[in-house]
């Protein structure tokens, strides 16, 4: 799965960086952005999930996992955590850098940013954030509980993702290649350190 996702993710890249994806970004964009935007309570509600991702609270909440897990004596699930949120953070900062793609400006932006814009980082690090949340809950749960707290992890990373369209600040190009990317990272990091306690 982890390859698939990262073969997918290198298709969105080459639609994106060569322009393919463009006209269908802007339709995307402007559909559901404009649609948020008419919902008060909607566009309160996708804040609030962007800013819950932003990074302080990601790597806070990281730590403080991290911590809990190490006074369990979990140390693989530990490591996990800490090379998932780390390394998948660095490898996001440094494909933003070398695709160097514009963010939006079909809309006014409800965040200030001022980095590129693909892939989109929270979508990237908020999939691995709440993923490896889910994943961590799922392996001291009744196994009947495991796919709906994991299912949980991926809504909370979507939901993260789909705010950065309705802000302003990302295409959904940028989103949907976060989730890939993050999600595959994620498994990877998961199938290596702790596939065979699942």
């Amino acid at each position: 799965m982890p390859l698939a996702g990262f073969l997918i993710f290198a298709l969105i890249a080459h639609f994106v960086l060569s322009g393919s994806s463009h006209a269908l970004d802007e339709r995307i964009f402007l559909i559901f952005a404009e649609w948020a935007r008419s919902h008060d309570e909607l566009m309160g509600f996708l804040t609030f999930m962007s800013e819950a991702a932003e990074p302080a609270f990601r790597v806070t909440g990281a730590v403080l996992l991290t911590i809990g897990l190490l006074i369990a004596r979990h140390k693989r699930a530990a490591l996990f955590v800490i090379l998932a949120t780390a390394i998948g953070a660095a490898l996001c900062s440094l494909i933003k850098a070398l695709a160097a793609r514009q963010r939006p400006d079909l809309l006014p932006r409800f965040d200030s940013v001022a980095s590129y814009s693909f892939p989109s980082g929270h979508a990237w690090n908020g999939m691995i954030f709440y993923g490896e949340i889910a994943l961590v809950a799922a392996l001291f749960l009744p196994r009947r509980w495991r796919v709906p707290v994991v299912a949980l992890g991926v809504l909370a990373a979507v939901v993260t993702g789909a705010a950065r369209i309705a802000l302003g600040v990302h295409w959904p190009s940028d989103v949907v290649a976060g989730w890939i990317g993050g999600g595959a990272w994620l498994l990877l990091c998961y199938g290596l350190l702790l596939g065979d306690e699942a």
